[in-house]
């Protein structure tokens, strides 16, 4: 059955609403994915900052573990060489 002419332009109105939605969206898509892998890059650059850090911090804890076990085994030594009955007093 042929369709009026009335009822063809109203089709068409429909269709082309629905492209525009979907071209909007779209538009949206990208801008929100844009925004995504903006944030990404940034987080990344945190993300190897922190770890420069944390390296840092790693050597200087493991220097100063050193440096502690050192003092601990002086003190150890020290201790040994005092006689038995100074420490009773």
């Amino acid at each position: 059955m042929a369709e009026g002419n009335g009822d063809r332009d109203s089709r068409m109105d429909r269709i082309e609403r629905t492209l525009e939605l979907l071209v909007a969206d779209h538009e949206q898509f990208r801008a929100d994915h844009k925004q995504l892998l903006i944030a990404q890059v940034l987080q990344k650059d945190e993300i190897d900052e922190l770890l420069k850090v944390t390296k840092e911090h790693t050597t200087q804890i493991t220097a100063l573990d050193g440096r502690v076990d050192k003092l601990v085994s002086s003190i150890g030594d020290l201790i040994a060489r005092i006689p038995p009955a100074a420490l009773k007093s």
